[in-house]
């Protein structure tokens, strides 16, 4: 891959990852209800599913899932189940502001392990995103690329997404902004957690018409 293509490629990517969506919003109410560095680890592991799914498009695999529409509706339906489990974990405000209570000591892993597992989770289930590079990719990806180059446009994918998120997260914690949010973080919370419901229903809705 040469270097026009490569920045062909990270432009693409940063114009898909800046698009608003499901992602965002994840992102979003992470960062704002549970905090920083909640919001900052699910931005790399969303970054982390992102650079998968350029690998399995660069690879051929991708172009398979789609062919094959029942495993795109089970990743649309399970897609908008994670989310809709996420809203109303976050409407209830059990586990607000998690990662920034006093009791929650530097080495406890489980809630960032639950921030980085929602984030490759919100990415892998996603199918408009496999949509997406299948579509780019074709324009980049050549049948015979080899191993490294496969290698190179799935961690550019994975820096670029995970570089934009975590950019969204350290402004919605900046020192003004995040003292203001802090100030309203129960209201916040359930703000967040119906968002994120109400995008769930929509995509179940528009599952629901596909089929019909």
């Amino acid at each position: 891959m040469d270097i026009a293509s490569w920045f062909q490629l990270a432009a693409i990517c940063f114009f898909g990852a800046v698009s608003p969506g499901p992602s965002l919003a994840l992102v979003a109410s992470n960062t704002i209800v549970k905090g920083r560095a909640y919001g900052v680890v699910t931005s790399l592991g969303h970054g982390a599913g992102i650079g998968l799914w350029a690998v399995l498009t660069a690879v051929g695999v991708v172009e398979v899932i789609v062919d094959k529409s029942g495993i795109l509706l089970v990743l649309q339906s399970l897609g908008a189940i994670l989310i809709a489990y996420i809203g109303f974990r976050t409407l209830i405000g059990g586990d607000w502001n998690v990662v920034q209570q006093k009791d929650t000591g530097p080495t406890d892993s489980k809630p960032l392990l639950r921030a980085a597992s929602e984030g490759l989770l919100i990415s892998l289930l996603n199918p408009k995103i496999a949509l997406f590079f299948l579509a780019i990719f074709s324009h980049v990806v050549h049948s015979d690329a080899n191993r490294t180059e496969i290698v190179l446009m799935g961690g550019t994918a994975a820096l670029v997404d995970a570089v934009w998120y975590v950019a969204v997260a350290l402004v919605l914690t900046g020192s003004n902004i995040g003292r203001i949010l802090g100030d309203r973080s129960k209201g916040i919370s359930r703000v967040s957690g119906s968002f994120l419901i109400l995008i769930a229903m929509y995509l179940l809705g528009e599952m629901i018409r596909g089929l019909l």
